[in-house]
């Protein structure tokens, strides 16, 4: 099969994965032994070179694993062990990577939790993982504060904040410490180095367990697909809890070198003025961010020209938002990547080329990723043939904490089941048509939304666009499109419906047409089309 090749020259072999015996899986040879490697050897090469960018806070590499050895001095005093689970509720910032890289060196399981969650939620994947201390941000203190009594293994809270409430300890006290030495465990690549939770649209959030190699594995892919270097400076305001944050912007970046300029809450405004002062270079998150960039009306006023690639991923892009952002950002270097969470990130990328030829492409493998077609029963089935797109690799996640069910599920002879509906075409070129939960079946006949979806955002009045299916009581399920309308637009529901029936077949035109201000989303900045799922009221 097809795949890139490295820029960089990094030497390919394959080796036994101990999850599955007898499996040989690509990886790249010389590769850090782990996630503390990864980080003191860049901070060896480039001591005093500028890594961690947050507002006025500015860290050389030096003082970033400087600081990090204390933490985990302290937490190894306060009584953190190997394999412990330790959960945060950080924003995006460097007290997050920081507090990371603390538990990687003391070989303890980070638990990122989800910033936005409630109390309930966030107790269960805290219960759930068996963490024994939580570090927080005390904006994130009410919700923890609102269910704290209940919960059965956290035993000390580090507050980072002013005024830390009777009974948390100030994170300060880790971070201002002198002492920087402690006993370090022996670490193997396939310890389990952080439990990321699934967004949990199918019932409870599934914990999957990423191990050191997988991030090693993934920052090298990324890094070396963008042809990364020191000088480069990649932007961070995608949540550090979820895969991309975490393996695909901030680790690829230290690998090499380069900065990490962390946005803490996303504003359009804001973005635009980090990107031009900080001469950032590189973006990965959403397209929807580039979208909303290039729509803003003080667009023209910054500087972008340091703007050079960029690689959304999360969610679709449409025909005509790769059109305008070329239009407007005529220095960047635009791909689309694809992966899971389960694969620490990207595992396809479309060859910069063909972005925009063909909107359902999400490119070829990268070069230690093999990805096949499988049926429902675990067959591989022949190119050109739609079924659930899988992964193979040694980045894959070993499978789900305290699930082996799920985990079963998911792994069909070391393939990573995704959910997605796609084909592979004869150049190896992956195309991803649907999620398997989000195709809609009108009666027997199967459509796929992303297909309505590229065609209403042709529309010019249209800004953004999600197809769901609506309950049917005749057909079971019927189109149905949610629609967001550029500024100072407006547009009728027929007006969308007629414009449908000339360009899709009969059965493909929406049923029902809703309007909102805004669509719902993740942290992740995905669609969550579960919330649009429904009868628009009045309608008949």
């Amino acid at each position: 099969m097809e795949r890139y090749a490295s820029n960089s020259g990094y030497e390919i072999v394959e080796e036994e994965w101990r999850e599955w015996p007898g499996l040989r899986l690509r990886v790249f040879k010389d590769r850090p032994a782990n996630l503390v490697d990864l980080l003191e050897g860049t901070a060896r090469r480039y001591p005093d070179r500028e890594g961690f960018i947050a507002g006025d806070v500015r860290l050389t590499f030096r003082q970033f694993d400087d600081m990090a050895n204390r933490i985990a001095a302290g937490l190894q005093e306060s009584g953190v062990r190997k394999g412990d689970r330790i959960a945060l509720l950080l924003g995006i910032g460097i007290e997050f990577m920081v507090s990371f890289f603390a538990l990687m060196k003391l070989g303890a399981i980070a638990v990122p939790l989800n910033t936005r969650f409630k109390g309930e939620e966030m107790a269960y994947e805290i219960d759930h993982s068996e963490s024994r201390m939580l570090i927080l941000d005390e904006e994130n203190w009410v919700h923890f504060d609102s269910v704290r009594d209940r919960l059965k293994t956290v035993e000390k809270v580090y507050y980072n904040g002013s005024n830390p409430p009777a009974g948390t300890i100030p994170f300060s006290t880790l971070t201002n410490t002198a002492r920087d030495t402690f006993e370090r465990p022996a670490l193997s690549e396939t310890d389990t180095a952080t439990i990321l939770y699934t967004s949990g649209t199918t019932g409870k959030p599934k914990g999957a367990m990423l191990h050191h190699l997988g991030f090693a594995l993934s920052a090298m892919q990324v890094s070396d697909f963008l042809s990364y270097t020191m000088d480069d400076r990649v932007i961070c305001c995608v949540p550090l809890f979820h895969a991309t944050g975490l393996g695909l912007v901030v680790i690829p970046a230290l690998l090499v070198g380069a900065a990490t300029v962390f946005l803490r809450t996303f504003k359009v405004k804001e973005f635009l003025e980090v990107v031009a002062k900080e001469r950032v270079t590189c973006f990965k998150g959403v397209i929807t961010v580039l979208w909303l960039m290039i729509n803003h009306p003080d667009f023209d006023r910054y500087d972008f020209s340091s703007f050079r690639i960029s690689v959304p991923g999360g969610s679709a892009a449409t025909e005509e938002q790769i059109k305008r952002i070329r239009s407007k950002l005529p220095n960047l270097t635009l791909s689309m990547g694809y992966g899971m969470t389960e694969t620490v990130g990207f595992d396809t990328v479309v060859p910069f080329d063909e972005v925009g030829k063909e909107i359902t492409c999400v490119g070829r493998m990268l070069p230690i990723v093999d990805v096949c077609i499988l049926d429902d029963n675990g067959r591989q089935l022949p190119k050109g043939e739609v079924g659930e797109i899988a992964f193979k690799s040694a980045k894959n996640s070993r499978g789900y904490w305290k699930n082996p069910e799920a985990t079963a599920a998911a792994i069909t002879d070391g393939w990573f089941r995704s959910g997605d509906l796609g084909r592979m075409d004869e150049r190896d070129l992956i195309y991803l048509l649907d999620r398997k939960k989000d195709m809609i079946n009108r009666g027997g006949e199967k459509i796929y939304s992303r297909e309505v979806e590229n065609v209403i955002s042709d529309h010019p009045k249209v800004l953004e666009v999600a197809v769901v299916a609506a309950p049917d009581t005749m057909l079971g399920e019927v189109v149905k499109a949610v629609i967001v309308p550029r500024l100072e637009e407006e547009v009728s529901g027929e007006e969308i419906i007629h414009f449908c029936a000339d360009r899709l077949a009969d059965f493909k035109v929406p049923r029902y047409v809703e309007f909102m201000e805004s669509l719902p989303r993740n942290p992740a900045g995905k669609v969550i089309k579960g919330e649009l799922r429904y009868i628009p009221s009045g309608a008949k």
